[in-house]
């Protein structure tokens, strides 16, 4: 009676999870391939975002830096030094002090706002710490001639801008401390005969640049803003950062700290990302000036276990179901079972014992389904039996 147990028990159980575990099976396969998919979207669109929100801060600066270039306190001090008046010089010039300071106050975003005339030699420069700005007096006013933003800008003409790589900021040929990373926006200023007067130069900080890539950093991934060579701007690792050897010269780099990158990371304007060993890169190019100026790189590390932990968790509870559901199954197929055979293996003891000549013990009738019917025949017959063995006695 145990094998037809065994067999009803295979079958129920068949016939139960054979279609929950095929739908079940494309299902979770479905479902985990979306679920991949979009884990490796949301991580793209955190760096399109990042990158986007960098790219519009940095869009503004133009604007800034052609309006002070043709503002009036500027042009009111070119008309000055033409005019043989010192006085009118001195005047003028202590005006455009004051307005560039205003504009640095204003902005706030601005390290330095600095004129510098064709010789070289800075002639107004607003210096912002500590949420302050400062007008540098003229004893503290350095010569720029030879820096490469000077060099660079007084070559250009009209409306030309030139915007410098990231780098740290120097102060009379040195690193400044504590570190000042900026990024230099300069324009030649000429004035109305189309003479040139110098150049105008903005230093834009990276604070608040850093700040957004900090807050769409995500646990476990490693979000960095790298040079176009793959020095790090910026690392969550403060001691990782300006390994160039214009600024910290560590040589610790995106290439240095994966390796395996090195050949497989082609970097383009577009967003892209490619898959690892180890995890998922997602990266894109900051760019300015409609493309012509390429800053640097963002690029975002996540191990597999980040990016994947929504497909991780649906497994976890896709496999509960499923668990679940053969337990269930199971109880539910060896209560049908037991259901089933029972009252057979009942009927087969009674008609043994009949077998062996026991009239006296009824047949007992349990269920009203076809084995309760064989069960009354039975009993019919253990009945009639006892009736003729009567008679013959």
């Amino acid at each position: 009676m145990d094998k037809i147990k065994n067999k009803l028990l295979i079958v129920l159980l068949l016939v139960t999870l054979l279609p929950v575990l095929l739908i079940g099976g494309y299902a979770l396969f479905s479902s985990m391939r979306a679920l991949q998919e979009n884990s490796i979207a949301i991580h793209k669109n955190r760096v399109a975002l990042t990158t986007e929100r960098i790219e519009n801060y940095l869009a503004n600066v133009n604007s800034d830096l052609f309006l002070l270039r043709d503002s009036n306190a500027l042009h009111l001090y070119f008309g000055a030094l033409n005019s043989n008046s010192s006085h009118s010089e001195r005047l003028l010039l202590t005006n455009l002090r004051s307005s560039l300071r205003k504009f640095s106050e204003q902005k706030k975003i601005y390290q330095q706002v600095r004129f510098i005339d064709t010789k070289g030699q800075e002639v107004v420069r607003i210096d912002r710490k500590n949420d302050r700005s400062t007008n540098i007096s003229d004893t503290f006013l350095q010569d720029k001639s030879s820096s490469e933003y000077f060099k660079r800008t007084a070559k250009k003409g009209g409306d030309a801008l030139y915007i410098s790589d990231i780098s740290l900021n120097r102060e009379n040929g040195k690193i400044e401390q504590p570190l000042r990373p900026v990024i230099h926006f300069a324009s030649p200023v000429f004035n109305k005969k189309s003479i040139l007067q110098g150049i105008l130069v903005l230093n834009l900080s990276l604070e608040k640049i850093f700040g957004v890539i900090q807050e769409q950093e995500d646990e476990g991934e490693e979000l960095t803003f790298t040079s176009p060579e793959g020095y790090f701007y910026y690392h969550a690792d403060a001691e990782k950062r300006w390994g160039s050897t214009t600024d910290l010269a560590s040589k610790i780099n995106l290439y240095s700290e994966h390796p395996v990158l090195k050949n497989k990371l082609v970097l383009t304007k577009q967003l892209a990302n490619l898959e690892t060993d180890d995890g998922i890169v997602t990266y894109k190019s900051i760019t300015l000036n409609e493309g012509k100026v390429h800053l640097g790189n963002l690029i975002s590390i996540a191990p597999k276990a980040v990016v994947y932990k929504p497909v991780r968790h649906f497994l976890y509870v896709f496999l509960g179901i499923i668990l679940l559901t053969l337990i269930l199954s199971f109880s539910l197929a060896l209560f049908l079972a037991h259901s089933i055979t029972y009252p057979l293996l009942q009927l087969t003891d009674s008609i043994e014992n009949l077998s062996k000549g026991d009239l006296q013990t009824p047949i007992e009738i349990t269920t009203n389904d076809e084995i309760g019917k064989l069960a009354r025949a039975v009993e019919l017959l253990r009945k009639s039996m006892k009736i003729l063995m009567k008679r013959a006695a």
